[in-house]
């Protein structure tokens, strides 16, 4: 028998949630607001996971360490529903989207303005431009329906939703969204439709910086509700961690706690329902659930002792795959606003939010792909470079600015496994700011501090982002919609009663859309006979 709950948690509360992230957080505060009394129990001194935003080059820059694009804005419901924007949360969306710069000056620019993203298309290619507007009128006049289906709603088959186009008429009426995705690649859709190397690899880059390998067999399903949200890349004011505080705000003002923190070590099961959870300080019992924001595999294997676990449920976690390929980022303190080469090509590139730079054609990505799936990183990196303060001047100090450099890279590096990336990152991130520096014209003694953060380093801080993953679970055919994490698994609901699933290991996967947390929350409603006060998607 679980003993009585310690003194600092009373009596126990009526739900449980395991990690302070945004979806534990949003599942939190809709219970709250169900009536039902809640606890959510975070391991590290502050809320937000992913969200968050520290000084960690110089005072007064701020520096989005995880979680920097905000794509969802407006589309999720969890802003309205829980009044977010009341809360003082605050979204910039840049008019120039993305861009890309490339090795002979030029430049192509993604805006808000379709028009003006046509008109900078049409100059490598006016073919490619006019089936860029076909495609973006088809994909935004189903965006909803898109978002309905495979987001925020519990996971169907792939075989449910091309059933459902061919119900709808989409197969008939679109040019592009058609159930032939399903056998694509991203890259292969992409050579069927345009025809110019520089448009399909500032094309492909959106879709890899979102975790869609290009060359993934499959992956073209989804491709099309990643172009819908092409345009929607908002930058959170203040830093993501603004968002997690206003979080906070909502749980507390509900009569909600977070209890910083408070790792838990285990949930406690009783005769096959979870009933509460231990920490280092004892017990804390839960009345009717325990959700778990923590991924799959650590709450399976770790959390959970292996007799309260069934075999096959055992075997099935134990084959959970995450991505093979993680992220190096270099953040940096800046005296001032970088200017591109390729400027004199295109001016709007110096307002671009997030820029490639080096990714040139589709082959680029299945060479940097194949490298980091060998433990190597790239030798030239190539960069998803990003300068807030363009929209946010209050992330630094007036007239300063902070920038964050990406770079696809492997968790582990061959001959040395991952703790080699602690002697080897310093040297790799000068490598990428002599990349960006060689693309800018005034880089130079522009630069006032960097810091480094490994994959490594991402695992270390992000208990979550197993091997540096931070989409919490691989993307890939095999581990997406009703395979996510695991096929029992896929429904948020687990075989112990009363435990939940409601982290980014869930469909659809990690980024900032707080699905995976609504979508828990549904079924858990459904489960307790909840009134679904929140309005429908």
């Amino acid at each position: 028998m679980a003993p009585e709950s310690v003194s600092m948690f009373g009596e126990g509360f009526d739900a449980i949630v395991i990690g302070a992230g945004h979806n534990g957080m949003a599942l939190a505060a809709y219970l709250l607001k169900c009536g039902l009394t809640v606890a959510v129990l975070e391991r590290r001194t502050e809320e937000g996971g992913g969200l968050c935003t520290e000084e960690l080059t110089e005072p007064n820059f701020l520096h989005n360490l995880h979680s920097n694009y905000h794509s969802l804005v407006g589309l999720s419901p969890v802003y309205d529903d829980l009044g977010l924007y009341d809360e003082g949360v605050e979204y910039a969306l840049p008019e120039v989207q993305m861009g890309s710069v490339f090795s002979d000056g030029t430049a192509l620019t993604i805006h808000t303005d379709m028009a003006a993203t046509h008109a900078s298309l049409a100059r490598f290619s006016k073919k490619d431009a006019d089936t860029w507007l076909r495609l973006w009128d088809e994909v935004r006049g189903y965006l909803d329906l898109l978002v309905q289906t495979m987001m925020f709603a519990p996971p169907i088959s792939v075989d449910d939703i091309t059933r459902a186009l061919v119900a709808w008429g989409v197969e008939e009426r679109s040019e592009f969204l058609s159930i032939r995705l399903r056998k694509m690649s991203v890259a292969e859709f992409l050579d069927k439709h345009f025809e110019h190397d520089r448009v399909k690899a500032m094309l492909a880059f959106h879709a890899a910086i979102c975790a869609y390998q290009p060359h993934v067999r499959g992956l073209a399903v989804s491709y099309p509700l990643l172009l819908g949200k092409i345009a929607n890349w908002h930058l959170c004011r203040g830093g993501s961690h603004k968002l997690a505080h206003a979080l906070l705000r909502v749980i507390v003002r509900a009569g909600g706690r977070v209890f910083p923190q408070v790792p838990v070590e285990e949930i406690v099961v009783e005769d096959g329902r979870a009933v509460g959870v231990r920490v280092p300080d004892g017990f804390v019992r839960a009345r009717r659930l325990v959700a778990s924001s923590v991924d799959v595999s650590q709450t399976f294997e770790r959390l959970l002792r292996p007799e309260h676990v069934q075999p096959a449920t055992r075997a099935a976690v134990a084959r959970v795959r995450y991505q093979d390929a993680s992220l190096f980022n270099v953040h940096l303190a800046l005296d001032g606003l970088p200017r591109y080469r390729a400027a004199a090509f295109d001016p709007a590139i110096d307002r671009a939010w997030i820029v490639n730079v080096g990714y040139e054609s589709l082959a680029d990505f299945a060479e940097d792909f194949d490298a980091i799936r060998a433990g190597r990183a790239p030798e030239v990196p190539r960069l998803n470079a990003a300068v807030n303060s363009l929209y946010d001047p209050t992330d630094a100090p007036e007239g300063k600015a902070t920038g964050l450099l990406r770079v696809f890279a492997p968790y582990a590096l061959a001959g040395g496994g991952a703790e080699a990336w602690d002697a080897d990152k310093a040297r790799y991130a000068e490598a990428c700011v002599a990349r960006w520096r060689a693309a800018c014209t005034n880089l130079d003694g522009l630069v006032r501090r960097t810091a480094a953060e490994s994959p490594l380093d991402l695992e270390r801080r992000m208990v979550n982002y197993r091997f540096g993953d931070w989409m919490v679970g691989r993307i890939h055919p095999d581990s997406l919609l009703d395979h996510r994490p695991t096929d029992d698994l896929a429904q948020y609901r687990t075989p112990i009663r009363g435990l939940y699933m409601c982290g980014a290991s869930q469909h659809p996967h990690g980024y900032v859309t707080f699905a995976p947390g609504y979508n828990c929350l549904d079924v858990i409603a459904d489960d307790l006979g909840l009134e679904k006060w929140w309005r429908r998607i």
